[in-house]
């Protein structure tokens, strides 16, 4: 079977993934740029488009950014990693402006406190908007990589990772367009894959190739993860009609100073919201709807109302309308909605993962070869991730990664590619098209997502958690027949089979590692261990795969000597 070659591969084609290659590329290697998105798409494509940075005002500083996000992230977070991102995060415009973002400036041209907004869980204005949002980000990405010397390959889902004597050799995927296998050896890959709200569709506002392919790959190859029961919620979504469930709504820096949250009876549940983090009120809300106080639609009452009263209020009010949330609610739930004159309806939703890829500050992962940068690489953010980083972390670690990355291919020989393995990965997809077992890939796709948001969802216990490892392994079994048409070319069928698999297996870790913390920290909430337990639990889930199985290690923190 014929290889292509390559320094590097990058998989993925979101903020992290463009960004990575081409700074690989402008350091003098020959790299790959696979994606099963068209280019610049993923959740980057439907970001508010506000990016973090630092030292905006005065009083601001890396060191008091440090402090927010390990605050934020209930000390959960890599020290390191967290102190490479607030000390590098006043790049982050600055990388993205060189890939033709533009962001909003103020009459001097600057970035000053009069266009900077204080996103949630930070002390400071210290993030900027971008302009045109998450799709002004997405062109300029596709762009920056069109201008490179970056080759590119879209509609592409990988497969396989390949190694050999504990590194990495190159990769098995699967073309959708063309139908085919493509088979590549590099001493490098990047995975820049994204996140896996889709696991927990309705309930997200991820992009629907947010599958958590990458954790699934790198575990598979060798790789460790960490703290992947670390799953974000944000509180504030859509939940009706239909069609725009788990559509994101706002979060907590949003309500304004007079927002209140209120239970189906009209109680009042919390205010002063909006100094709080996504995990404090998701918590609140979700242990409220346990108990059975939601609205018939499943939800609590955000009461906006009492802002129109005050001008900073009226601010926060102007802020909703200028990142288009209040078209979102007009949408959902009609112009009195938009105004603020009537309560919304809202339930949280899936937004992030803070759990992935163990990395260092360079994005390598314990794989020789493989590194890791955006969603698909953890301990950035801890338990809970801070308003606007994700987009600063995608440029700051996507810059990073590219550059060690290309150093390491330099000086790396290159593995001879194991191609016994590769044909048979290869030839295993090539029998799915026309399979006749007893399971269509969507409905098992159906199946998990339901599992994950009734049983391993915003609150957690015990039993709940021990029925879902079962249920994960009954669909595992199912996975083994399933049905296909006999499409190779565009098949969605095939494109849910090749998910379903790297789906499986990322929940059975999330599962798992969410039946590991026995306690309640940041975005994982235990109804059976509802506190924080520093004594027994300031320390990292690690997932390793050992022979042949998975194996959790509960480890000091990672980067604290």
């Amino acid at each position: 079977m014929e290889a292509r070659e390559y320094d590097i591969v990058c998989i993925g084609a979101g903020g992290a993934g463009v960004t990575a290659a081409i700074t690989a590329a402008a350091a003098g290697a020959r790299v790959l740029l696979l994606s099963k998105d068209p280019i610049g798409y993923g959740n980057t494509r439907i970001a508010v488009g506000v990016v973090a940075s630092c030292g905006i005002l005065p009083a601001d500083s890396p060191d008091v950014f440090y402090e927010d996000l390990v605050v934020g992230g209930e000390h959960l977070n890599n020290p390191k990693l967290a102190r490479v991102m607030a000390e590098e995060a006043a790049l982050a415009p600055a990388i993205a402006e060189s890939q033709g973002a533009l962001f909003a400036r103020d009459a001097g041209g600057g970035i000053s406190r009069g266009v900077a907004m204080r996103a949630g869980g930070h002390r400071y204005h210290r993030s900027v908007k971008a302009h045109g949002k998450g799709i002004g980000l997405s062109q300029a990405l596709r762009a920056a990589a069109a201008r490179s010397a970056v080759d590119v390959l879209e509609e592409t889902v990988t497969v396989r990772l390949l190694s050999d004597g504990g590194r990495i050799a190159g990769l098995v995927a699967w073309d959708l367009a063309a139908g085919a296998p493509v088979v590549v050896r590099a001493p490098a890959v990047i995975l820049a894959t994204g996140g896996l709200g889709w696991m927990y569709y309705p309930h997200t506002d991820c992009m629907r190739s947010a599958t958590g392919d990458g954790y699934a790959l790198g575990y598979e190859a060798g790789a460790e993860l960490v703290d992947m029961e670390q799953v974000q919620f944000l509180p504030f979504s859509c939940t009706h009609p239909a069609s725009m469930v788990g559509i994101f709504l706002g979060e907590p820096s949003f309500v304004g100073p007079q927002g209140r949250l209120l239970d189906a009876h009209e109680r009042e549940l919390l205010v002063g919201m909006e100094t709080m983090t996504r995990a404090q009120v998701s918590r609140v809300m979700a242990l409220e709807l346990r108990k059975g106080n939601g609205t018939k639609h499943g939800g609590l009452l955000l009461d906006l109302r009492q802002n129109l009263e005050t001008p900073r209020g009226r601010a926060a009010w102007q802020t909703m309308k200028d990142v288009g949330l209040l078209d979102i609610a007009k949408r959902a739930y009609g112009p009195k909605a938009y105004a603020w004159q009537e309560p919304w309806d809202v339930v949280p939703t899936v937004h992030f993962h803070m759990g992935g890829l163990r990395i260092d500050e360079h994005g390598a992962t314990s794989l020789a070869g493989l590194y890791a940068a955006g969603e698909a690489a953890g301990g950035v953010h801890g338990a809970c991730r801070l308003g606007s980083v994700a987009l600063a972390e995608l440029f700051v670690f996507g810059r990073r990664a590219g550059l060690a990355a290309a150093e390491f291919a330099r000086g790396a020989d290159r593995p001879p590619l194991p191609r016994d393995e590769a044909a048979e990965a290869a030839a295993n997809v090539a029998r799915l098209p026309g399979a006749r077992g007893e399971h269509r890939p969507v409905t098992l796709v159906r199946q998990l997502q339901r599992l994950m948001w009734d049983k391993v969802g915003a609150v957690r216990d015990e039993t709940e958690l021990s029925a879902a490892v079962a249920e994960l392994r009954s669909l595992a079994d199912q996975a083994r027949s399933l049905r296909l048409g006999p499409e190779r070319r565009q098949s969605l069928d095939l494109l849910d089979a090749l998910e379903l698999r790297l789906m499986l297996l990322t929940a059975d870790i999330v599962t798992r590692s969410a039946l590991c913390r026995q306690e309640t920290r940041g975005a994982h909430v235990r109804a059976d261990y509802p506190d924080r337990d520093d004594a027994r639990w300031l320390a990292n889930i690690v997932a390793r795969r050992q022979n042949g199985g998975l194996s959790l290690a509960v480890e000091p923190l990672a980067g604290v000597q």
